[in-house]
């Protein structure tokens, strides 16, 4: 039986088989990567979906410490003083469908550093410039909001008309243009005055993930099955060409028994 298969050995097989492996490998690992980011949204959502209860901005976020990954989309309560004069005006940014810009203003607190908060959306009015929108309330205020991890840097900072413009709320890009600590995440005001709009609460696509791994976990079984299928129709195919070779040497063995009983025949 093994030796019907000998073929398997040759160069172009094992190299078949290689082939095979390492995409299947590939598969498995895209598989699981799509799995751990699946995991990582079911979990965000949760969060997002729990998190009713806002806690002290100290205990989430205390000053001098690096973010800690849970606390993430949990609510929040802040006091201090908004830094009107700092502004930052985040670019091209989306919320409920609609174009427009953040705003993002220090709120100042009594240690001395400060946390940045997202105001809210200001839809664009189509003419290329930022609109008119509400000043942060003067005096000590509290907000409530949403925890959010800063972005990576990319792009640049300008300073347009007495205030800060970017695409993304980097603390590694803003941190040259203030003179106080930033806590480790932004905040989103979950209450935004009149004249700016919340931002979307953020919902996860995790059933996507799941599919996604599901289809490369698919693919990485469907590898060994179509080898099994490529190496039968190639024991196939050479049945068939032997088959053929013997009919071509032995174009018509049975007449020759039935020649060979005429001549007996004849002879007597």
């Amino acid at each position: 039986m093994l030796q019907r298969y000998r073929f398997v050995f040759a160069p172009r097989w094992l190299l078949l088989a290689l082939v095979g492996v390492v995409v299947m490998v590939a598969c498995a690992l895209l598989s699981q990567w799509q799995w751990g980011r699946a995991v990582q949204r079911a979990a965000a959502n949760e969060v997002i979906e729990t998190s009713l209860e806002s806690a002290p901005l100290d205990e989430v976020l205390p000053a001098g410490e690096a973010l800690d990954p849970g606390v993430r989309w949990t609510l929040v309560e802040a006091t201090g003083v908004y830094d009107a004069d700092q502004e930052v005006v985040l670019r091209a940014q989306t919320n409920g469908g609609l174009n427009g810009f953040e705003i993002v203003t220090p709120l100042v607190l009594a240690d001395g550093t400060a946390v940045l908060v997202d105001r809210g959306f200001v839809a664009s009015e189509n003419t290329g410039s930022v609109p008119d929108y509400p000043a942060p309330p003067a005096g000590e205020v509290t907000v409530t909001g949403r925890v959010y991890e800063y972005e990576e840097a990319s792009g640049g900072v300008t300073e347009v008309d007495g205030h800060l413009e970017s695409r993304r709320l980097s603390d590694d890009m803003l941190a040259s243009y203030f003179d106080y600590e930033f806590r480790s995440a932004w905040v989103a005001d979950t209450e935004p005055i009149e004249g700016l709009t919340e931002l979307e609460t953020p919902s996860f696509k995790d059933w996507q993930n799941y599919s996604y791994a599901v289809q490369w976990a698919l693919f990485a079984a469907m590898v060994p099955v179509g080898l099994v299928v490529l190496v039968r129709r190639e024991r196939k195919d050479l049945d068939e060409a032997a088959a053929a070779e013997e009919a071509a040497a032995d174009p018509n063995p049975d007449t020759e028994p039935a020649a060979s009983e005429a001549e007996a025949a004849g002879s007597h």
